[in-house]
Formats: structure tokens, sequence, C-alpha cells
């Protein structure tokens, strides 16, 4: 078959994968605390030699291949909603928390004050202090506040600080859902981060570039079709004519 067929066939499969991470982007561009994905690509020939197992198939992704997406760590609005527990970072950062899997990273400043009186994410996940254990307040003690360093008290009585940490090549850590990601591997820095309460981060999704890019997307999608069906029809036709004179 003619290589140029398959270059096509390559180029709508990876702007397929393209239209699906700027359509999540846009789904989520209401979400409290979400980081935007991007896709990177790599030609062919350079990718089938790397050691990161990118999801090659042969002449498919001949000319280039989708290798992975990546997280745009850029800052969010941040939006006052005067609940105290709602707490906010500006710069680089992460609130950590506890899973069942370990350590979590999130930007998802939605907390609550859970029966035993510990600081946790909506879904139950324990708020991490410096001490790597879950900050505990009083639940009948009124609101709780915090500093822009992070410590937090409770009528004047400080209770601990958050756990606040920075990655370098924070946009490499996986995504393991609920607005986390994993930082198993990653390399700490020093963070610089501001902690807000009574706001949330919002969304750091650019609706209008997203639109734009899902438009281009989108043309640079039929013009691919285009060329793999002219490819086809000509293929089609040349086979017809070759038996047609055998």
């Amino acid at each position: 078959m003619d290589p140029a067929y398959y270059v096509a066939a390559g180029s709508l499969k990876a702007r397929s994968f393209q239209m699906e991470v700027v359509a999540n982007n846009l789904a989520n561009s209401a979400t409290v605390g979400y980081k935007p994905d991007r896709a990177f690509f790599a030609v062919f020939n350079k990718a089938g030699g790397s050691s990161r197992r990118l999801p090659l198939s042969g002449p498919l992704n001949d000319g280039v291949v989708f290798g992975e997406t990546g997280v745009i760590t850029d800052q969010g609005t941040l939006r006052p909603t005067a609940r105290s527990l709602d707490f906010a970072l500006q710069g680089e950062g992460f609130f950590m928390v506890r899973t069942p899997q370990g350590p979590r990273a999130t930007r998802d400043g939605r907390f609550q004050m859970g029966v035993n009186g510990q600081l946790q994410a909506m879904d139950g996940s324990p708020l991490l202090g410096k001490n790597g254990q879950p900050i505990a307040v009083d639940p009948k003690g009124g609101d709780v506040s915090v500093t822009p360093d992070g410590g937090i008290s409770q009528a004047g009585a400080a209770l601990g600080a958050l756990d606040i940490k920075a990655y370098e090549n924070a946009g490499a850590m996986p995504r393991v859902g609920n607005l986390r990601f994993d930082p198993t591997g990653a390399k700490e820095v020093p963070t610089k981060a501001t902690v807000h309460g009574g706001v949330l981060e919002q969304s750091s999704v650019d609706m209008p570039s997203a639109m734009v890019e899902m438009i281009r997307l989108n043309r640079l999608f039929e013009m691919s079709m285009k060329v793999a069906s002219t490819l086809s029809n000509d293929l089609d036709a040349r086979s017809i004519n070759d038996i047609a004179r055998s």
C-alpha cells in the first residue's frame, strides 16, 4: 500500500488523540483546581527508539506518533467563597492528602472537618500537615483560619501547618483521579506558594484558546481524512485497472 496512506492514517490517529485531550480540558473548564492537559508528539523513527513504551503500531504511526500528555500548571484565578475551609494556593505548590495508595498532591482546596476533627478532602482523605500526619481541630471550636505560610489555627490557638510541596517538572506527574497527582519519584523543590483562606482556585483552562484549538484540530482532521480518502480512491482505481489489464 502507498506509504502516503499510512502517513495520512497516522495523522488521523494523532489528531483524534489531540481532540480528546482538548475536549477533556473543555469539559473541566469549571472544575475547581483543574489543570489542563497538553498532547506531546514525536516523529515515528525517533519515538521507535525510545524506552518510554510509546503506543507504536507499526506503519499506522508512520510520520508522527502520539507520545503522551503533560499537565499545564498555570495559575488559575482565585474566587472568594467566604467558607473558612476553602483554601487556595497562589504560586507553585500542592496540598498533600493521604490516600490508601499513598500521599497525593492536589490543587483542589475544598476541605471539610471530619467527625473525628481531622481536616479532610471531600472524599474523606486526610489533609496532611508538615509532620506527615493529619491536622486535627475541634469540631465545636469554631472557624478554622489559615495563614499565608500554611499555618492552621482555631480560636487563636496554633494547631499545625499544612504540608505544601512543590516539585521539579510538576507537569510530568501522572494524574490519579480526583484532581490528584502521584508525586512518587518526583524531585521536591522549595515552594514559595502562598495559602489563601476563604477562596478557591478555579480551573486554569483558557476557554477561548481551547475552543480555537478544537476548531483548528477539526479542520486538520478533515484535511487528513480527505487525503486518506483521495489516496484510497486512487488505490482502488489503480487496482481495478491493473486487474482489468491482467
